[in-house]
């Protein structure tokens, strides 16, 4: 199943860069009908941490072909380190209940934006 980001969500935010990535959605203090994009160049282990997360979130781990590797509902707040199965080059994080509202499975699409908007993004 193939599943746009941009259709569930009234916002997608990316988070680029090296302090953005590690700060995630620290202090925030509410997270609805919007999803955080952490972009990754290759795959690799993305582990997350809850520190400083005041409410649980849904969160999805893809490869670089979009395939969902991993994912995880309900993670709680302030866990220390968020382990996934298998290498990813996305992470994406969204309110909890998110992977159960769209019926969001291992080895499903996930896109974000369309394919012209992907190589711009990344060269």
């Amino acid at each position: 199943m193939k599943h746009d980001l941009k259709k569930y969500f009234s916002k997608l935010t990316f988070r680029n860069t090296s302090f953005e990535k590690g700060t995630g959605l620290m202090f925030k203090k509410s997270f609805i009908d919007e999803c955080y994009i952490f972009p990754f160049a290759y795959e690799k282990k993305i582990p997350i941490t809850m520190l400083f997360v005041f409410f649980p979130i849904d969160v999805v781990w893809t490869n670089l072909e979009g395939e969902v590797v991993d994912l995880r509902r309900n993670a709680k707040p302030f866990v220390f380190n968020i382990y996934h199965k298998g290498k990813a080059s996305n992470l994406i994080e969204m309110p909890v209940g998110s992977i159960d509202k769209f019926k969001i499975k291992l080895m499903d699409k996930v896109t974000f934006q369309n394919e012209q908007e992907w190589i711009v993004f990344y060269n």
